[in-house]
């Protein structure tokens, strides 16, 4: 008998969060096991962060190393082992939202597909600290990673090798603009594109997701503001588009490396010693 799986639930001990359309889960062996013939509702990535693994659905079995990334169809059923030192994993399921978003880019696999790290890997771990971290921008990084890494398993159309023309005009959007709530669907819908499309070509051609360049703009703005004023610090976050003061020192500690006070501190008194 197979056993039905619903979004978030898993064998092990699971933590889940649904974020910008999907189900976000971070699942815990302690022990290596051998679990049931089961489905899951949602077609769904995995990542193995520790441990070893290997899956099996009918004929076909997949032996995960770290970092492994492997898509799953809805409903396959398949078994699992867990190796003796048990295992962590980072799953990302698929709700509904996500197959309509994505169909007309082409179909989805109907089994299982190993999609050989690379970029896949590097996509998921971005995705896994998104989920540690739940930062201010957390929404529009997990929507822009998700783009990019559903292209992987669908039939997408080829990236041209040249800039596409409306590249600059997406840029030009961003920067204007970056402080308020940026809408992934309505920038691919004035340049004429699927947002997959997007989300890939403008990693390719700005060397960064999204996600990533939001969140750029947002901290050179700050950084500017945290020296050059005696602005509050919740003012600031207000002004650059996060959405409180802690968030914005999370995301400015983790990428300067200093809370915004202690930042400000730090350049000030190197001010002073030049004089």
């Amino acid at each position: 008998m197979t056993i039905a799986l619903k979004a978030g639930a898993f064998f092990g001990q699971t933590v889940s969060a649904r974020l910008a359309g999907a189900v976000l889960s971070e699942v815990r062996h302690d022990l290596g096991r051998t679990v049931p013939q089961h489905s899951h509702e949602h077609a769904y990535f995995s990542l193995l962060v520790e441990g070893s693994y290997h899956e099996t659905s009918g004929n076909a079995t997949i032996m995960y190393d770290s970092f492994t990334v492997v898509f799953h169809a809805p409903l396959m059923e398949h078994t699992d082992t867990i190796g003796p030192a048990g295992g962590r994993f980072f799953m990302v399921e698929l709700l509904p939202h996500w197959t309509e978003m994505i169909a007309g880019e082409g179909s989805l696999p109907e089994h299982f597909v190993d999609l050989s790290g690379g970029d896949s890997a590097w996509l998921m771990s971005r995705l896994y600290q998104e989920f540690l971290t739940r930062g201010a921008t957390t929404e529009l990084s997990i929507e822009s990673l998700l783009y990019e890494l559903c292209a992987f398993a669908v039939n997408i159309p080829e990236i041209p090798r040249q800039e596409p023309a409306w590249m600059a005009d997406i840029d030009r959007h961003i920067q204007r603009n970056f402080a308020e709530t940026i809408s992934l669907a309505m920038l691919a819908r004035d340049a004429g594109i699927h947002p997959s499309h997007l989300c890939r070509a403008f990693h390719r051609f700005r060397g960064r997701s999204i996600g990533d360049y939001v969140v750029g703009l947002r901290m050179q703005l700050a950084c500017r503001r945290v020296v050059e004023t005696e602005w509050p610090l919740a003012d600031i976050a207000a002004e650059v588009g996060f959405t409180d003061q802690s968030h914005m020192s999370r995301i400015f500690k983790r990428l300067v490396g200093y809370a915004p006070g202690a930042y400000r501190r730090r350049v000030r008194a190197k001010f002073v010693d030049r004089t």
